[in-house]
């Protein structure tokens, strides 16, 4: 083999070498830019997915919240018109107990 030949195939094959760097450079930064992009979308998505278990956990316990209130407000109002008519059934007899007591008085 002459020694042009060996020459250009050394050539040849530094080109070769500097072809295939290239490319897997390229391929390098395309594999970064594509995981970059997909992350980013992960990201998002799981943010995404966040923010409405969020809203709905906070629907629930507003929703919970609500039942638990009108419970208190409704377990009160019993209570209050229980006190009422227990109110209003001594209220005869209190007033029967004070024109006895005042009557008792007047005759005194």
């Amino acid at each position: 083999m002459a020694r042009h030949d060996i020459l250009m195939r050394i050539k040849q094959a530094e080109a070769d070498a500097k072809a295939s760097v290239q490319q897997a450079l390229q391929e390098k930064e395309k594999r970064i830019a594509d995981a970059t992009t997909e992350a980013a979308n992960i990201v998002r998505t799981a943010e995404s997915e966040a923010q409405a278990f969020y809203e709905k956990e906070l629907a629930k316990a507003e929703g919970e919240v609500k039942a638990k209130k009108q419970s208190v407000i409704s377990e009160g109002m019993r209570k209050v018109d229980a006190l009422r008519s227990s109110a209003n059934a001594k209220l005869d007899k209190a007033v029967e107990y004070l024109l006895k007591e005042f009557m008792g008085l007047l005759h005194a």
